[in-house]
C-alpha cells in the first residue's frame, strides 16, 4: 500500500511538470497602491486599495488590455456615524499605431 502512494506522488509529480513544461507562463508585473487619508474637519477617513495589471499584449505590441481594480472604504465619525465601501473594476484597450 505504500509503494502505491509513493508511484501515485511520483506520477503526480510528473504529470505536473510536463503539464508546467508545455504551458509557458508569462511573468505579469501588477502595481499596487495602497492610500489613506483623514479629514479632521468632516472627521473622515479613507482607505483605498487599487491594483493595475497588463492582462494581454499582441505580439507587435501595438496592441495592449489592462484591467484594474479598487477598492475604497470611508468611516465617517462624529455625529455622522456610518460607513461606506465603493468597489471598481475597469478595462483599458490601446491601440498603437
Amino acid at each position: 500500500m505504500r509503494a502505491l502512494r509513493y508511484l501515485l506522488l511520483l506520477l503526480l509529480v510528473v504529470s505536473s511538470a510536463f503539464v508546467a513544461s508545455s504551458a509557458p507562463r508569462h511573468r505579469r508585473q501588477i502595481d499596487l497602491t495602497l492610500s489613506a487619508e483623514h479629514d479632521d474637519k468632516d472627521d473622515e477617513t479613507e482607505l483605498a486599495l487599487e491594483a493595475i495589471a497588463g492582462l494581454w499584449q499582441s505580439a507587435d505590441s501595438r496592441t495592449k488590455v489592462d484591467g484594474s481594480a479598487s477598492f475604497v472604504h470611508r468611516t465617517q465619525g462624529g455625529t455622522q456615524s456610518g460607513s461606506e465601501q465603493d468597489f471598481r473594476l475597469g478595462l483599458r484597450v490601446t491601440f498603437d499605431r
